[in-house]
């Protein structure tokens, strides 16, 4: 079992109860648990994360397929595993080597490159510089390691020959290779399925079997290998980069739930014949759909997509990483108005409460600051634990986002309070806690786009109408409210929302 760091083994069969292997395929790792609990579809329920060593974990998400651009459906998927990285490495202090596969030999692409008189590499150099720039856009950390299919033929040849080696494959009549399932009694583990399959090929011995070598078409790029010319079949190309980087072991392999039948039950079963061991990935992350309006998943071949580009012309990156937040990572989530603009609602009461502490802590009234309050710490402190415990359950950020707010509203009645009490200091870590959550996440909770200067000048508008607004209402002028009332409708027609208090206002760009 190779690994980038020795293994520290500690039997922990303890941990949990599961049933027993024969059922559930899914073999607990030696090693030393996070204490955090994940879902996984071999064994069908929670299980405890476990790492040979404490401190580092691998990780590979299937990247994209580079013909074309990606849309809001493959957006929600790797801002979603993004947030898991980000958890794991900063609640859980783990070490995080990440990988990403990016697929730039396909049919698709091949397609695209015929279709428009390209050559097909140009085509993939174009969408996956595309790609890294969509996701910069959405706040994504890029992967440690980035591995093309292009760049792996040399790896992916000696794969497919140590499978043909073993008899794990055989070569066809058309010069493909396939996997033969008839030889891996465990296929099937993932999808918990084992009369389906790819379509039935008169070259192929079982229905079930894959190709993991395509035999070489006229007028379509080849590569010569000893058993003929070809290329690469897609569920080889990730088995084999990721051996050449982690070995013959991987703790997290994550995608999208489209993928675990086939791509992802054919990588585990061609990988664990080439380096004959019963379990390669010991956990898969899959993220559920995006659906649009709830009537179908977003994909291309529906054409029902929404380029990224477009969505961040109408809401910010942070608004559409809340609104996956909100979700759980599983599970299909449903794109539509109501979704984007609570996600926005929320957002914004973040953003509130974090500018009135501020203003909380730093008023003029002639206070003095009382005594900790011990309601308060205690509240932070329960919101504190809860909050871990969510995340330690298979990453339930939904269930942290409520907590949060809560403790909002709890607070808020503090700040906003006539209370001649003063307390500064829990306010202010309860805020610190808050932004600590939020960024940990991946939030901005800025807009960093905006100058300076446009922000003066929004302040001072917002100080000036507060203060006229203050003296309308102490006078009960009706025709100076409805002028503010004019000024607070103009400034959302720009996108700036005012917040109006008795003590203060203040604002958020509303994108």
């Amino acid at each position: 079992m190779s690994k980038i760091l020795p293994t520290c083994v500690r039997r922990l069969s303890h941990v949990c109860t599961l049933k027993p292997y024969k059922e559930t395929r899914w073999l607990m790792p030696n090693g030393n648990p996070i204490g955090a609990y994940i879902y996984n579809c071999v064994a069908n329920q929670k299980v405890p994360v476990i790492l040979s060593d404490p401190h580092v974990a691998t990780w590979y998400a299937c990247g994209p397929t580079v013909y074309d651009s990606a849309h809001i459906g493959h957006a929600s998927c790797y801002v979603k595993l993004d947030i898991i990285q980000r958890i794991l490495k900063t609640f859980f202090n783990i070490k995080l080597v990440t990988a990403m596969g990016i697929t730039d030999i396909d049919d698709k692409i091949i397609k695209k490159g015929i279709d428009t008189k390209t050559n097909f590499t140009a085509v993939a150099k174009q969408y996956e510089h595309e790609f890294w720039l969509d996701m910069s856009s959405l706040n994504i950390e890029k992967p440690l390691i980035i591995t093309r299919v292009s760049e792996h033929i040399n790896s992916i040849e000696s794969f497919v020959q140590g499978l043909l080696d073993s008899g794990m494959a055989y070569v066809a009549g058309d010069g493909s290779v396939y996997f033969d399932t008839s030889k891996f009694p465990a296929y099937g583990k993932l999808q918990k399925m084992q009369d389906s399959g790819e379509p039935s090929d008169e070259v192929k011995k079982n229905k079930m079997d894959f190709a993991v070598w395509k035999g070489h078409k006229p007028d379509e790029p080849f590569w010569g290998a000893l058993w003929g010319n070809g290329r690469p079949g897609w569920h080889i190309e990730c088995s084999a980069m990721v051996s050449k980087v982690f070995g013959s072991q991987l703790d997290f392999h994550a995608g999208g739930i489209d993928l675990q039948f086939p791509h992802h039950e054919n990588e585990e079963a061609q990988s664990c014949a080439f380096h004959k061991t019963r379990q390669w990935a010991n956990y898969w992350i899959h993220v559920g759909h995006l659906h649009v309006k709830g009537e179908a998943k977003m994909s291309k071949s529906l054409k029902n997509t929404i380029s990224i580009p477009d969505l961040l012309s109408s809401y910010s990156a942070d608004t559409f990483r809340m609104a996956c937040l909100m979700s759980r990572y599983r599970y299909t989530m449903v794109y539509n108005e109501d979704l984007m603009k609570n996600a926005e609602v929320v957002l914004n009461k973040f953003k509130y409460f974090l500018q009135q502490a501020v203003v909380y802590v730093n008023n003029n009234d002639n206070k003095a600051s009382g005594d900790y309050k011990d309601k308060m710490l205690e509240n932070l402190q329960n919101v504190e634990e809860f909050n871990f415990d969510a995340l330690k359950s298979d990453f339930d950020t939904a269930s942290c986002i409520n907590s949060l707010l809560n403790l909002v509203n709890d607070t808020n009645k503090v700040i906003k309070g006539d209370s001649k009490d003063y307390y500064p200091v829990p306010v202010m870590l309860i805020a610190e806690y808050i932004t600590s959550v939020l960024s940990r996440f991946g939030l901005k909770l800025q807009e960093s786009q905006d100058s300076n200067v446009m922000n003066s000048l929004i302040d001072t508008v917002v100080e000036f109408r507060h203060t006229v607004r203050s003296s309308a209402l102490s006078s009960k002028d009706k025709e100076l409210l409805s002028a503010c009332d004019i000024v607070r409708d103009k400034m959302k027609s720009i996108k700036v929302q005012i917040n109006d208090s008795n003590k203060t206002a203040s604002w958020v760009f509303n994108k």
